[in-house]
């Protein structure tokens, strides 16, 4: 090679880096390169293409490290603990920083490029550590904020259900999971999630309430649903008798499902006390008063005495009896971020 001086270099292939052919090579094609020793008989210059890549290089990557920017290269050699990556130098990165999941073969991410950022320098020795764990957890952060200057209360969103729980289920916004309580599943009441979801279902979801601070979203799904006391209107008069299931069973009262997502109060005096009542029980009821403002509704199964209005507008306050009746808030682990 000519290298400008009194007389040329010359560059043995094992000094070329991975990133060059030889076989490729024409006379007249420029390569940076360093001289890395002088013959001390006649003077002969040996080059080295790969070490001025890796001085390069090391430059660079100091610079990128400084700067906290993202270097791409790609995955060249499985060793123990890890991969080695080309970056003009070699770089290692060790298996738990190459994504935020355990990799299970990673001999399948030979020839892959990975994102990566500098976590570790050796200046003596020139060595890199490298993680594209750090990349992937910072863009995560970064759409999860993203997301959350963005979320409103009212809005309807496009999630993927990605975990069940005995009291909801969490569905990924693009970021963020948030839950939706068993209440919010469906305007029926539900045992357990699976009974309306199941993971992997891509489902339009109502913002119920936020906290930005926490990272958690409460969501509804029964909201993006219609409406059973406008679906089932026509049935929803007094003196209209009803198939209906029993829900709740109390010394003064019963609840019952008389359409599903619409619920219904029984109070003593319109029920046989002696009778065995059981929740999941089919009974036959006739409406008694229905309040469409406050969505309340009345029923009796067997009239067998007077219940004062004021009994009566008690025990419809204790359930808060219509299509979204009162629960307790319950006690339930965070939403995971």
């Amino acid at each position: 090679m000519d290298v400008g001086g009194k007389s040329e270099g010359v560059l043995p292939f094992r000094e070329l880096s991975l990133a060059v052919d030889p076989k490729l090579l024409r006379v007249g094609d420029t390569l940076e390169v360093m001289v890395h020793r002088i013959d001390e008989l006649d003077g002969t210059l040996f080059l080295s293409e790969r070490r001025a890549r890796a001085l390069k290089t090391w430059e660079k990557v100091i610079e990128a490290h400084n700067r906290d920017e993202v270097i791409e290269a790609t995955v060249t050699q499985v060793v123990k603990g890890g991969v080695l990556v080309d970056l003009g130098m070699r770089g290692f990165v060790p298996a738990s920083q190459i994504r935020r999941q355990p990799v299970g073969n990673l001999d399948e991410l030979v020839g892959q490029h990975l994102r990566l950022k500098v976590i570790d320098l050796d200046h003596k020795r020139h060595r890199v550590v490298l993680s594209q764990r750090l990349v992937l957890e910072e863009e995560l952060q970064a759409k999860k904020q993203e997301l959350l200057d963005t979320l409103e209360v009212g809005q309807i969103r496009e999630g993927v259900v990605v975990r069940l729980a005995d009291f909801g289920a969490f569905v990924d916004l693009g970021g963020i999971d948030g839950l939706i309580h068993n209440s919010e599943l469906a305007y029926a009441r539900i045992k357990h999630p699976s009974e309306v979801v199941k993971i992997g279902d891509v489902v339009q979801v109502e913002i119920m309430k936020f906290d930005p601070e926490a990272k958690k979203v409460s969501l509804s799904l029964k909201h993006a649903l219609p409406d059973p006391w406008d679906q089932y209107a026509d049935r929803l008069y007094e003196t209209n008798r009803l198939k209906a299931q029993i829900v709740k069973v109390t010394p003064n009262y019963l609840l019952v499902e008389v359409i599903p997502g619409i619920l219904a109060m029984v109070p003593k005096g319109e029920f046989d006390v002696s009778a065995q009542f059981v929740a999941g029980q089919e009974v036959e009821v006739t409406l008694l008063t229905i309040n469409h403002a406050t969505r309340r509704i009345t029923a009796s199964i067997q009239h067998v005495a007077d219940v004062p209005p004021e009994e009566i507008e008690q025990y419809a306050a204790e359930e808060e009896i219509g299509i979204e009746p009162a629960a307790q808030t319950p006690t339930e682990p965070p939403a995971p971020q």
